[in-house]
């Protein structure tokens, strides 16, 4: 015991904090010595089947590939999988040993686990690398999957494997979409699995389009001609009213950031989950909306080159969850039928010495306004509680230093914090950042907001903001301007 002790690597930096807790130091411990266990059985069962392979080597091919598949079925029986989980585990952790050596290494020594190699390995795989490059995303992955939630380092992977190769990248969408597809499943209890493979903008658009709505259902309007129950006795959907941001403070639902749950003080009782499946099935069943809201506002960083045709970098949405093609942002910035907002974004190199237009201004008042909070959705993407993907769209804006204790309307004092670690923040278990911690930022961009909600809230509406990087978590690395301005687009 003491030896396994003494060779447990310390708490990587973002979790040097937790190391003063005994049972909290004692679980990674145990972290890294089930993961060190996971990686030795994964090893042995490599082992197994190459021998396997070895000792069939000189038979016929049918005799070969059986013997490989019975030498997989093994493997199953002590993973405890299928034979096809088994099949997955071993050839993806196959590769990963052969053509990523720091994402092996590091999973060896037991820093990341199983999922976050085979999320590496699809993003290398995939995307037809060529070896120079290939080896840029080992190293790199290797590093950032150990300081990343599940959900974080899949983000990042889209992001950096798109950038790495950008003509590659569009090579790829371009031909994943001859793949696209509508699936239904029918399961018991009368209910079915309606899953659909289609583009990434065109899903963003439905999601938003589709929230919007959900939410919008708890507002009766007056005189709904075009209105009907979406389920036997629901309430008739409702006019289109975006749920806001509030600045700070816990509100009476804590857990709005969860789509499972509804506001009991709401006019329609059933979930918001409940009413987007709903929306959804009566739009696809006969093209409806029932009084709902349809609008939508997806936001997106565009670099400036990409927009004016110089280059063709991937575009990004503002949670950093997925990209776009740079002939689809070029589409979509040029979209006569969409009313754009736009905002210039740019970042320096040092972000420790990073100028801020936007988001250097001092507001009077507790609430920050429309630009303001567009800025905030861009500048932290996400909810700033590690770990938390949720996107800052469906975040409150809160104070760091709470307003009534003095605390400014300015972008260094406010982040995006979703309800659930807003509460948790309000009530002193969870505190601000002491230090920022950003990812390096990129070229300057410039960003259209197509925005076709009315009051120009930032939670549900069709929006596409162009910036500037991938900065991170903490990182107020942008000089942010409103920009009115227009390009001549590139086709």
């Amino acid at each position: 015991m003491a030896a396994s002790t003494s060779s447990t690597p310390p708490m990587p930096e973002h979790l040097r904090a937790l190391a003063g807790e005994p049972e909290l130091a004692a679980a990674w411990e145990q972290q890294v010595a089930a993961r060190r266990g996971e990686a030795a059985t994964i090893t042995a069962l490599l082992d197994y089947r190459s021998r396997t392979a070895a000792h069939y080597a000189q038979e016929p091919l049918v005799v070969r590939s059986e013997a490989d598949r019975a030498a997989v079925r093994d493997a199953a029986r002590i993973l405890g999988t299928s034979d096809r989980t088994a099949t997955s585990i071993l050839n993806t952790t196959q590769e990963a040993k052969c053509l990523l050596p720091h994402t092996w290494r590091a999973f060896c020594e037991g820093l990341i686990d199983l999922p976050r190699v085979r999320k590496t390995v699809d993003a290398g795989t995939t995307s037809s690398l060529p070896a120079d490059l290939l080896q840029q995303l080992d190293q790199a992955a290797a590093e950032q999957a150990q300081r990343r939630s599940l959900s974080e380092f899949h983000h990042w992977l889209t992001r950096y494997t798109a950038s790495l190769d950008p003509e590659a990248y569009a090579r790829a969408c371009e031909k994943e979409t001859q793949a696209r597809f509508v699936r239904f499943q029918h399961q018991s209890h009368g209910m079915s699995y309606l899953q659909a493979y289609i583009p990434t903008l065109e899903a963003a658009a439905i999601e938003k389009r589709l929230k919007a709505a959900a939410r919008g259902m708890d507002q009766p309007s007056a005189g709904q001609a075009n209105s009907e129950p979406a389920t036997p006795g629901a309430h008739t959907a409702g006019s289109s009213t975006a749920e806001p941001h509030t600045a700070e403070g816990p509100a009476s639902d804590p857990q709005t950031s969860d789509p499972s749950t509804t506001n009991p003080q709401a006019a329609d009782p059933r979930t918001l989950a409940q009413r987007e499946a709903d929306l959804l099935t009566a739009w696809l069943r006969d093209g409806r909306v029932y009084d709902a809201a349809v609008d939508a506002k997806i936001m997106i960083m565009i670099p400036e080159a990409t927009l004016t045709g110089e280059a063709d970098e991937p575009a990004m949405a503002a949670d950093r969850s997925w990209m776009i093609p740079a002939h689809q942002a070029r589409h979509l910035a040029a979209n006569p039928e969409a009313q754009h907002h736009w905002y210039q974004g740019s970042t320096r190199r040092d972000d420790r010495n990073a100028e801020h237009d936007l988001l250097s201004a001092r507001y009077i008042g507790r609430y920050p306004p429309t630009h303001l909070r567009d800025a905030l959705i861009f500048r932290d993407g996400t909810c700033q509680a590690e770990g938390c993907t949720i996107s800052a769209e469906r975040c409150d804006v809160d104070h760091q230093t709470p307003w009534e204790h003095g605390g400014e309307t300015t972008a260094e004092n406010l982040w995006a914090l979703c309800r659930r670690h807003h509460r948790m923040k309000s009530h002193g278990f969870l505190h601000p950042p002491q230090t920022e911690n950003t990812d390096a930022g990129s070229e300057t961009g410039r960003g259209t907001d197509t925005d076709s909600s009315p009051d120009g809230d930032t939670d549900g509406g069709t929006s596409t903001c162009a910036g500037a990087g991938t900065a991170g978590r903490f990182a107020p690395d942008f000089i942010w301007r409103d920009a009115p301005v227009r390009y001549t687009l590139a086709a």
